[in-house]
């Protein structure tokens, strides 16, 4: 999941986290802000919180309801949830949709 959203635009910092990936959560995001140009850090953050919430969300899916949903389908998840949080007023969350 977070090898796809890298793709977006302007999310070239979680790359760079990817790379560097260490058991501490803290230090993956540390490193994904900190590879992402300053003019960037807002979006990026949003985007951070919005792929963990997925990803925790999945998680309780599989576990707790025995479901589970497509890498794809997450992805598309993940993207519409963003135009969502964009348009109920993260503005920070346009410039990785391309909007």
């Amino acid at each position: 999941i977070w090898c796809e959203l890298a793709l977006w635009p302007n999310c070239s910092g979680i790359t760079t986290a990817i790379c560097h990936a260490s058991a501490s959560i803290d230090f993956f995001h540390e490193r994904m802000i900190s590879a992402t140009q300053s003019k960037h850090r807002q979006e990026i953050k949003s985007m951070f919180i919005l792929i963990c919430w997925a990803i925790w969300r999945e998680h309780n899916s599989r576990v707790f309801n025995d479901k589970e949903t497509s890498f794809r389908q997450i992805c598309c998840f993940i993207k519409d949830e963003a135009h969502e949080w964009a348009f109920a007023g993260a503005k920070a969350l346009r410039r990785p949709l391309g909007s």
